[in-house]
């Protein structure tokens, strides 16, 4: 630890032993969050967004109690699949609704181009170091923290799919039909037509222009019976026979798996495959800087990566996180190992995202 950030820890705990009347508190903490009194002019109180679902539980019943067990500060966390930036953007500049959020690329990006992010310090997060290398190449990763990351793969209904799929060229085999694809973003789909052409390293196309209609006619070109629109079309599509398999995430589909009696669910990972990374980005005009940076680095830490990861089968940034058998069997989880992944960079397609994603909502609306 620097020497700045220990004299600063050693005030703060004088502080805090004044505040308590002089009574000793001893609390166990890993890497620099025996700096945790530092919040920056807040109340102790840090705002979370997560994402909705099985991400905002996980926050609640893993996240949350070990980071107030280890700081005696409160985490207040908050569920959302939409709307971070615009809640963000709607807010008054010094007063926005979250200090910390999670985000992909996109959002990521885009708020970026708003300043909605207060810079963030690589060198005041102690577990930066055993950040995965890959996972820091991207423009996203300037101003947002890597933290975990996820892939995609088939779903699929394990008594009633006709063909089981193993790689994503499956899908142009003469077995595929009744495939399922999300209508929720062209960049997902456009990546795996890009690995299905295989003209450029793993799906480099996407990130050229001119390599756009050709992907489009690819997808045009798929056996699809349905662009599902929420995830309970997809599992509806799966279990009424509207599809042999679906495009979906990995975790997820686990999850769903480990959760319904429906119908029993498959999930394959492709290899190589498409994937997403979700950054943690701290909020423009948040008055918990340092303690944004804390939680940041807190989520950072090996033993927190591993316990999330024991309750959700996503992969995480540190090196020395530890995975269940179930993910450490389908998810590539070393570095070299995420060669195998074309992660979305949403930076290389923003100039005309716009345009796609017309093109592409225009196509799903027509099938």
């Amino acid at each position: 630890m620097r020497e700045t950030e220990a004299d600063r820890s050693q005030t703060v705990r004088r502080r805090d032993f004044l505040a308590a009347g002089g009574a000793t508190a001893a609390v166990g903490l890993s890497g620099c969050l025996d700096a945790v009194g530092q919040s920056g002019g807040g109340d102790g109180t840090l705002r979370v967004s997560a994402w909705s679902g099985t991400n905002e539980t996980v926050f609640r019943e893993v996240i949350k109690p070990r980071y107030e067990a280890e700081t005696g500060h409160t985490l207040e966390v908050t569920g959302n699949w939409q709307g971070i930036l615009s809640k963000i953007r709607q807010s008054p500049a010094d007063d926005p609704p979250f200090d910390v959020t999670v985000g992909v690329g996109r959002t990521n990006y885009l708020g970026q181009q708003d300043d909605l992010w207060e810079p963030v310090d690589y060198d005041r997060l102690s577990n930066a170091g055993g950040i995965k290398p890959r996972l820091r190449e991207f423009q996203m990763a300037e101003v947002g923290v890597p933290v975990a990351y996820g892939v995609h793969a088939y779903v699929y209904n394990e008594d009633a799919a006709s063909w089981t799929p193993e790689s994503w060229s499956d899908v142009q085999s003469p077995e595929a039909e009744g495939i399922a694809l999300p209508s929720d973003f062209w960049l997902k789909l456009f990546m795996m037509a890009a690995l299905l052409e295989d003209d450029e390293p793993m799906a480099d196309e996407v990130y050229d222009r001119r390599y756009m209609d050709a992907l489009l006619e690819t997808i045009e070109g798929l056996p699809v019976s349905t662009f599902y629109q929420g995830t309970q079309q997809l599992w509806t599509a799966l279990g009424e026979g509207l599809a042999d398999v679906g495009h979906y995430f990995f975790a997820y589909g686990l999850k769903r798996a480990e959760t319904t009696d429906e119908y029993p669910i498959g999930v394959t990972v492709p290899e190589p495959t498409t994937g997403y990374v979700d950054y943690y980005q701290i909020v423009r005009g948040t008055d918990n800087v340092d303690m944004a940076h804390e939680f940041i680095d807190f989520l950072l830490d090996p033993d927190t990566q591993s316990a999330y990861a024991e309750e959700f089968n996503l992969g995480f940034s540190h090196e020395e996180t530890t995975y269940p058998d179930q993910t450490a069997t389908q998810l590539p989880t070393t570095n070299d190992e995420l060669d195998s992944v074309a992660f979305q960079n949403f930076a290389g397609v923003a100039d005309f995202s716009g345009e796609m994603n017309e093109r592409f909502r225009t196509f799903v609306q027509d099938n």
